[in-house]
């Protein structure tokens, strides 16, 4: 009896001790934080893999003291902010293997850390992938975060004697040079300054595989119009800027001195002077070494190797999902609409920078993760429903086994379409590009091209017509008047529902696109109740429609002629989109 009782107050001590660690400034303190080397052992890759690159990997431990806690994570960050490594998945930063001092695995560099209770302390070694900064030696520090959300530091020197021996520059290989044509960022100008001039620049995207200093960039133009930028302080040349995961690597100045080591893409944006555009030019890059080693390669032209080819897996377009993580924008939220459902597995190891979906045939759609391009953002998510995408909609996913993804996006009117074929295309950190057409296992309302719906829900249109007074829209996605009188469709709407979308194409000869879905690059089209007490324009003010039918039944459409009407087009198709996913569609 006396044995039990010294068990509960044993238990009951040691649970005050736990519960009162949460009121401390922190849980657990980092002691003996210290730096054991570089190799010779590889058991980890670049960014989260964690499968061996060819690079022997660094080694640091520490030991956390308290009377009790958990930890929730570990992070390492280099003195200049550039280098850090941590255990959370997906997010970009390379990972940590974390290992308890007795070898069991808490986290691996590829997953995220669970929570790890220790009792009177425990010891602690980290793994982490070199990307150079521990090899030129400075300053590392360690955080321990907690449960309670308290965090640990620990601040220790690599003396630069640990820097091993860079193999020689020669040994660097260009893999790849390609144009990527005008970007969305403006980083250069026309001159040698790291500042944009309101013009947004020209891309390129370049893979090196070996280790070294880079010290140097410069782009020229080797046929047609004389052209070069460089990166070297005493030319006179414009700026290049040099990227890599959307990090600047130019110095104030616009000089570089990047470490490279194993795989490494970067991306070059220029301003251009006009040799890029006319498209009549071939460039030349070269890289430039601290031994003075210089490597160079012709760079392809844009859509060139486009696509290298199909990756092992399955995408399977499989209808309206029950979540809604974006809308027609490129923003990571909802609204108020279920997104579709792409199940894609991916078997072909890497790591996922981006991705992107577009309609091969049929009604236009494009989808992509590519911040800041105007395209409709792709969710991506894990099978549990943890999303993947960052916070600009940008992913970074690494594969190293077949892996499930779940994508979400929005409709723009075609995925209902049978006659639509879709394409997915992964973009991997090394310049792979590879594709898949997805498969449907979707059934629509919409009707085979040439078929009317049937009676429950139906349209019939007549036109179109130049409105005699009318100027409802502009050019392009322009909702208002421009000054010029529109032409218009007579339009019936029977049934009942709730519409969300119509749009009218030319079919045959003709060409062009109208509709009431803003941010697709179609031209806008105006939706109006007429005639004594009609509301006149339906559409919002970014052109998008939300009515119900009845009562909007009689309705008339208005576009700005796009040169196809004045031309006498006669072939139209016109579809409405309703609220539970369904599209009506009408052929003249």
């Amino acid at each position: 009896m006396r044995k039990k009782y010294i068990h509960i107050m044993v238990g009951s001590v040691l649970f005050l001790l736990l519960t009162a660690s949460f009121g401390w400034a922190a849980m657990g303190e980092v002691q003996n934080f210290t730096f054991h080397g570089i190799g010779p052992e590889d058991v980890l890759g670049s960014g989260e893999n964690a499968t061996p690159d060819g690079n022997p990997d660094a080694s640091f431990s520490l030991n956390l003291s308290g009377i009790g806690g958990a930890l929730s994570g570990i992070s390492l960050q280099y003195e200049d902010g550039r280098s850090s490594w941590d255990t959370v998945a997906g997010n970009g930063i390379p990972g940590i293997k974390v290992t308890e001092s007795g070898g069991k695995v808490i986290a691996e560099s590829s997953g995220g850390m669970s929570l790890t209770p220790f009792l009177m302390g425990m010891g602690i070694t980290l793994i982490v992938p070199d990307d150079g900064s521990i090899a030129r030696g400075g300053k590392f520090t360690v955080t321990a975060r907690f449960v309670d959300g308290s965090e640990s530091h620990s601040t220790i020197s690599v003396p630069g004697t640990a820097k091993a021996v860079s193999p020689a520059a020669g040994d660097v290989e260009i893999v790849y040079a390609r144009m990527t044509g005008k970007g969305t960022r403006d980083l250069t100008g026309r001159n040698k300054r790291l500042r944009g001039d309101g013009t947004a620049d020209y891309g390129m995207q370049v893979v090196l595989q070996g280790a070294g200093t880079l010290t140097g960039v410069t782009v020229r133009s080797i046929e047609g119009e004389s052209a070069q930028w460089d990166t070297f302080t005493n030319s006179n040349s414009w700026l290049v800027a040099v990227m890599q995961s959307d990090k600047v690597l130019n110095k104030p100045d616009g000089s570089i001195n990047i470490q490279l080591r194993g795989k490494s893409a970067l991306d070059l944006l220029v301003t251009d002077n006009g040799a890029i555009a006319n498209g009549k030019s071939r460039f030349e890059v070269s890289f430039t070494f601290s031994d003075g080693a210089v490597a160079a390669r012709v760079v392809e032209t844009e859509g060139a190797s486009a696509s290298e080819g199909t990756f092992s897996g399955s995408a399977v377009l499989s209808g309206s999902g029950t979540r809604d993580l974006v809308g027609n924008n490129e923003h990571r939220r909802g609204n108020g609409t279920n997104d579709w459902k792409v199940d894609l597995k991916v078997s072909t190891p890497g790591t996922l920078k981006g991705m992107k979906i577009e309609n091969a045939s049929g009604s236009a759609g494009h989808w992509d993760t590519i911040p800041g391009n105007g395209r409709w953002l792709i969710g991506v998510t894990e099978p549990n429903g943890t999303i993947l995408n960052r916070s600009d909609g940008s992913v970074l996913i690494s594969i190293s086994r077949e892996t499930e993804l779940v994508l979400w996006i929005e409709d723009n009117g075609s995925l209902g379409d049978r006659d639509v074929v879709s394409h997915i295309t992964l973009m991997y950190d090394d310049g792979r590009t590879l594709s898949r057409e997805i498969v449907r296992r979707v059934g629509s309302d919409r009707p085979a091209r040439g078929e009317r719906q049937d009676g429950r829900r139906e349209v019939r249109f007549s036109g179109p017509r130049r409105a005699s007074s009318s100027d409802y829209v502009g050019a392009r996605e322009r909702i208002g008047p421009d000054g010029s009188f529109d032409w218009l469709f007579e339009f019936q709407i029977t049934g009942k529902g709730q519409v969300k979308a119509i749009m009218v194409e030319c079919i045959g000869t003709a060409s062009g696109v109208w509709d009431t879905v803003p941010g697709n690059g179609n031209w806008a089209l105006g939706v109006v109740l007429p005639g004594k007490g009609g509301k006149g324009l339906l559409n919002n003010y970014d052109g998008s429609v939300s009515f119900e039918v009845p009562p909007n039944h009689n309705l008339q459409l208005f576009m700005e002629d796009n040169g196809s009407l004045r031309q006498g087009a006669s072939n139209f198709r016109i579809s409405v989109t309703w609220s539970d996913g369904t599209v009506t569609t009408a052929t003249s």
